[in-house]
């Protein structure tokens, strides 16, 4: 992993591109693939004889041959010796690129019993969009394994707007927004975010002369959430914290895990702690990178200045209908970070179970209604499961995202029942190479790392940080609805 670093501390001006280095880290324990591709043996016999007769005395040509045989699979699904008649599964990535070419005789369903190991959040019964077709779960799973973007959603007959983050669409117009080359691009796109909060006026004299901003830069809008004993183990957690030193990014950690947590990791730990545990535990407060309360308590939060006037401190909240005017209140409080977090499947924790984009959209409004909003750092958590999700909730007014089943998933824990909240959400507990888990989760927030810089490309931005909130960069359905159901009333 590079950082967004200088290279030589006389000469700031010389920077390394942020890129995270990826290798294959294969399922840990043989499953079923994700794809059943199937091939009518009969229309494949058909267009086979249609073709002998059409290429005729090409056929004395090997690569001829080869090519009747193999159908359009760049996975190589149909390379076997007799080629579609018998598909190899296990090289089935779903992207529908078959069935878009050859749809009367090429067919790909989902795997049933791969799917099993995930809950109907990550596996929906009826799948609302191209992306879920494929499957949160199965998309997941291929990146962690290979640290590439997915390739998805050729051939898809079905409707293109769902519920969630599925009624969101990215505005890609490079007419008015000229594309900035993408991953691999000429033009350096800047994924870093701050963390914490930045003085709302800079003056060079005068009363503030003492203050300062309360700030820590990480190089990608992501980190890692805390996940409770029941949905973690040593395994889970020791490659959490190990994927974070190697990508530069943060975890947070409660203090019954930092026990035994190694020195090397402390770096990128966030101490989840309790305001009535927090005086026990001096030495956290100066040497964590940020801090995180369970819930806001005036004095601790003096407390903490006084100890630590320099670390950012964050204030765990859960995401209602009501979060703007608390959230409000914790920023006029002089809290540096407020994590909204609902519940894992994105729904808030009042009765009226809104998705989070809602939710999120209503505290950012207010924020900077009241003209605060440049004055913290929002992170969300909850439902965010797809690379594409990420902008998604920037656009919606976060600052950075923090995963937690989405670990679980891409390191393949066997869910028991549904899993929707942190205290009744369960998993088989499994040990496993710790060394192989980080590497999963660096090859995953590699692949949407890049994901990321694809999208802020085509929208021709070169700062992450200026999506934030800026909802003109998306298409929402239902704004899209309620504008055409209004032409057609005119219309009549």
């Amino acid at each position: 992993m590079k950082k967004d670093a200088p290279l030589d501390s006389h000469n700031s001006s010389v920077y390394e591109r942020y890129e995270i280095r990826t290798r294959s880290a294969p399922p840990r324990r043989k499953e079923p693939r994700p794809f059943n591709p199937r091939v009518s043996k009969i229309g494949l016999a058909k267009m086979l004889l249609h073709e002998v007769f059409e290429q005729r005395f090409n056929l004395r040509h090997v690569e001829y041959r080869r090519a009747m045989l193999s159908r359009p699979c760049i996975y190589g699904v149909f390379g076997s010796r007799v080629g579609g008649f018998h598909p190899i599964k296990d090289k089935c990535t779903g992207c529908m690129r078959c069935v878009q070419e050859y749809p009367g005789v090429c067919t790909v369903d989902r795997n049933p019993e791969f799917f099993k190991f995930a809950d109907s959040y990550w596996v929906p019964e009826e799948p609302a969009t191209a992306t879920s077709t494929l499957m949160p779960v199965s998309i997941v799973s291929y990146e962690a394994e290979t640290g590439k973007i997915p390739i998805k959603g050729m051939g898809y007959k079905g409707s293109f707007a769902g519920k969630g983050w599925d009624s969101i669409w990215t505005d890609m117009s490079e007419i008015v927004r000229p594309t900035r080359d993408g991953v691999y691009g000429r033009e350096y796109i800047s994924t870093l975010v701050d963390l914490g909060r930045k003085l709302k006026f800079v003056t060079l004299s005068g009363k503030s002369q003492g203050e300062f901003s309360r700030t820590i830069e990480i190089p990608l809008p992501i980190e890692f959430d805390f996940l409770p004993s029941n949905l973690c183990s040593q395994s889970i957690f020791k490659s959490v914290a190990a994927a974070a030193k190697t990508t530069g990014t943060l975890f947070i950690a409660s203090l019954e895990q930092v026990e035994d947590l190694p020195e090397a990791y402390r770096g990128n730990m966030v101490p989840l702690v309790s305001p009535d545990d927090v005086q026990d535990h001096r030495e956290l407060i100066l040497e964590a990178p940020a801090l995180e309360l369970t819930a806001f308590d005036p004095e601790v939060v003096a407390w903490i200045r006084e100890i630590n006037p320099h670390v950012p401190l964050s204030v765990r909240h859960q995401l209602t209908s009501s979060s703007s005017e608390k959230v409000l209140e914790l920023v006029r409080a002089g809290v540096d970070v407020v994590h909204l977090f609902a519940n894992y499947h994105g729904e808030g924790w009042d009765s009226n179970r809104a998705f989070v984009k809602e939710l999120l959209l209503s505290v950012h409004k207010t924020l900077v209604s009241e003209t605060v909003r440049d004055e913290v750092t929002l992170i969300v958590s909850g439902g965010i499961t797809l690379a594409e999700h990420i902008p998604k909730a920037i656009t919606c007014g976060a600052d950075l995202v923090a995963l937690d089943t989405t670990v679980l998933v891409a390191l393949q824990a066997q869910f028991l029942g549904e899993c929707i909240t942190p205290d009744t959400g369960q998993i088989l507990k499994e040990e496993f190479d710790a060394s192989w888990g980080e590497q999963r989760l660096v090859n995953l927030l590699a692949s949407w790392h890049d994901q990321l810089i694809e999208i802020l490309s085509a929208m021709g931005m070169r700062d992450v940080r200026r999506l934030r909130g800026d909802v003109g960069r998306a298409m929402f359905n239902e704004d899209l609805e309620k504008e055409a159901f209004a032409d057609i009333i005119r219309g009549t």
